[in-house]
């Protein structure tokens, strides 16, 4: 529940909520504007080749105050810290959300910054995971869960959404990968590397390169069913419904049973008792009419279109030969109402194919390198679990992301059949529809596979039967490799030996930053006898482990997009259980994204410090005293039992005054 106006300035009057000074012309219909401090803190020259979070970072930011009617010029691209003028102090039972004003957006000041509506984000809810568009999550407020990966272990994992936000218009870029992923945010979005010292750190949008190494997913946990079930009269849109009659177990059931009602309800149908019971069927309407809109069909039931004679189960489990015949038809097949043709030269594999047909009660024809179904039912089967028809329409089947990696594995097993693209090294499928390879990219890291994808209107997808080097290799964390060296103190000549180098040249090269962008996985192999066995320091322990054990992998940047796009954007909360997860997978094919949106944590007092970046091509003014930033006010469901600012939490900002730069590396001195 967000307050409104009057509730804001009810609790500013009982002191429940401070915001100080107060000026009740401030207020909006559900947030209050903040204005500018005249401190700021922007970057200055500094010696250091890069940014270290285990170090403070006062040093390499310098301090600006400006006059009351006096400028700060935050020029093109820019970044800098700013402050409110207000103090505001949060109560225990409310959470502070902070948004940039949508006039400075639209100028190219950016607070927070987001996805567009239309960005695929893989999304649980109800037990059924696919791939839904962020700004239906956000509009419709669904809950669910994302997959997100734990900062502290790189584990890979579903993670409950906490809050959704919508944003202010802004312009939308896209950051393109080496693998063909795609991913379309703001340029004030961040996206996630390693530093020199392994540690994870936040890149924005602005600032990647080409040549950056960023989190994508090396592993997605499977959902653990043992099954894939289907109840065709779930899946089937309710418009063929009439067209439907049912066979087996239930209907005779029904006629020993249920007589008088069955005569009932098909005269009331207009439907012939009669003929009904000569062929021991009964229309789906008139099962609905006798055990309500779902009636208890089984497995050993079976659909039929209308008059026909072969009909396919009424709850259909997906198998391996059933999911492989899935593939096959995604790959090779096309669907008109009342056929389902496959076309491959071998025939072997439509041999298989028609076995599979019959298998669930169908008849086929044969001719030359291609098979027929010639049935309602199966089109429309095919056609409901959204598998496509026509090249560019063609998708992995609805629900395919909760199914046994058995089956994900047939599916492919029948796409790959389809395309006949193996060989010893990989295998590959082309396709000229982009949802498939969407799809084919996120089912590769369920399956423990690596995929890459690449071409514009036809698609190649390969899945390596090996290690795919564009993708084991990682951001050199240079530092490391020196810090853990000299942790259990062992000279360079030691270390190589222990590590299998011929010489010492080995481990200087892993610990000069001289030394590329990249270095191999396979790497982390040798490093336990890199270490001796002895024990390395806790904080370089823990980023080895998480290292050599990580869910994820490391994709290289190829280029960022202006795409042209300006329109309002989304963002999600991960914080499961006040966790701080803050990050979820989105994109084609699957990008880890920081959510950005700026929370104030209950029990917060202080001067709020502002990010904030010019994404225009102009330098702009900005003067103290503006309104910079709304603040809104979320009621919480309970009190929190540790607000911000206990000594249990480490509360770095508790009570700042001026903008304050990152107080990360206290995380590291109180771990060591």
């Amino acid at each position: 529940m967000i307050l409104s106006d009057r509730s804001i300035r009810e609790a500013v009057a009982r002191g429940r909520l401070v915001i100080d000074p107060f000026d009740p012309a401030l207020v909006q219909p559900s947030s209050v504007d903040l204005r500018l401090a005249p401190s700021f803190l922007t970057f200055h020259a500094t010696r250091r080749p890069y940014l270290d979070v285990r170090e403070p970072a006062d040093d390499i930011m310098e301090r600006v105050t400006v006059g009351d009617d006096e400028p700060i010029i935050v020029q093109s691209k820019a970044f800098l810290l700013g402050s409110t003028l207000e103090r505001v102090h949060i109560p225990n039972d409310l959470v502070g959300r902070l948004e940039g004003r949508s006039s400075l957006g639209r100028l190219g000041i950016v607070i927070h910054s987001s996805l567009p509506y239309d960005e695929p984000v893989l999304f649980r809810r109800h037990g059924q995971t696919r791939p839904r568009r962020i700004g239906d999550i956000v509009r419709d407020r669904l809950d669910g869960e994302v997959v997100s990966f734990d900062p502290a272990t790189f584990r890979v994992g579903y993670h409950r959404v906490t809050n959704w936000f919508e944003e202010p218009p802004d312009r939308v870029y896209q950051v393109v990968l080496a693998s063909g992923r795609r991913v379309h945010v703001t340029m004030g979005h961040n996206l996630f590397t390693l530093d020199p010292s392994g540690n994870l750190v936040k890149v924005a949008t602005r600032d990647l390169r080409r040549g950056v190494r960023v989190a994508i997913p090396g592993r997605i946990p499977a959902a653990g069913a043992q099954t894939a079930t289907y109840r065709l009269l779930d899946l089937l849109p309710p418009d063929v419904h009439p067209d439907l009659r049912c066979s087996g177990p239930t209907v005779d059931r029904a006629f020993a049973e249920r007589a008088a009602e069955v005569a009932r309800a098909l005269r009331a149908a207009r439907r012939s008792l009669r003929f009904s019971r000569r062929v021991r069927c009964l229309p789906i309407p008139v099962l609905c009419a006798l055990y309500g809109s779902l009636p208890p069909l089984g497995p050993e039931d079976r659909l039929h279109w209308r008059g026909a004679r072969w009909g396919i189960p009424a709850v259909l489990d997906i198998d391996r030969e059933i999911a492989w015949l899935l593939g096959l038809a995604v790959a090779v097949g096309s669907r008109r109402h009342r056929q389902v043709v496959i076309a491959n030269p071998d025939e072997r594999i439509l041999d298989r194919a028609e076995r599979v047909f019959e298998s669930l009660g169908q008849r086929v024809s044969r001719a030359q390198g291609s098979l027929t179904c010639t049935s309602v039912l199966v089109s429309a089967l095919f056609d409901a679990l959204g598998i496509g028809g026509h090249a560019r329409q063609k998708t992995a089947p609805h629900g395919i992301f909760d199914w046994p990696v058995a089956l994900v594995e047939a599916f492919c097993e029948g796409l790959l059949n389809g395309d006949d693209s193996r060989d010893p090294r990989r295998e590959s499928l082309r396709t000229a529809s982009a949802s498939l390879v969407n799809d084919l990219l996120l089912l590769a890291p369920l399956m423990g596979k690596q995929g890459t994808a690449s071409g514009r209107d036809l698609f190649q997808v390969v899945l390596p039967r090996r290690e795919q080097v564009r993708l084991t290799a990682l951001p050199v964390p240079a530092l490391l490799f020196g810090d853990l060296r000299r942790s259990v103190g062992r000279r360079p000549v030691e270390a190589a030996v222990a590590a299998g180098y011929r010489c010492a040249q080995g481990v200087a090269n892993l610990e000069s930053e001289s030394n590329g962008a990249t270095w191999a996985g396979t790497v982390l192999r040798v490093l336990p006898a890199y270490q001796g066995g002895e024990p390395a320091g806790p904080s370089l322990s823990a980023r080895l482990a998480r290292l050599a054990d990580s869910d994820l992998l490391w994709d290289e940047v190829v280029e960022v997009v202006d795409t042209g796009r300006v329109e309002p954007v989304y963002d999600l909360e991960v914080r499961p259980d006040g966790r701080p997860i803050e990050n979820f997978l989105a994109g084609s094919g699957g990008v880890f994204v920081s959510n950005t949106a700026g929370f104030i944590d209950p029990g917060f007092s202080g001067h709020i410090t502002l990010e904030i970046s010019n994404l225009a091509n102009l330098p702009i003014a900005l003067y103290p005293g503006m309104r910079i930033a709304q603040l809104s006010f979320i009621q919480m469901t309970t009190p929190a039992e540790r607000a911000y600012g206990e000594r249990a939490l480490g509360s770095k900002y508790q009570g700042q005054a001026e903008p304050t730069p990152s107080r990360l590396y206290l995380d590291f001195i109180r771990r060591e």
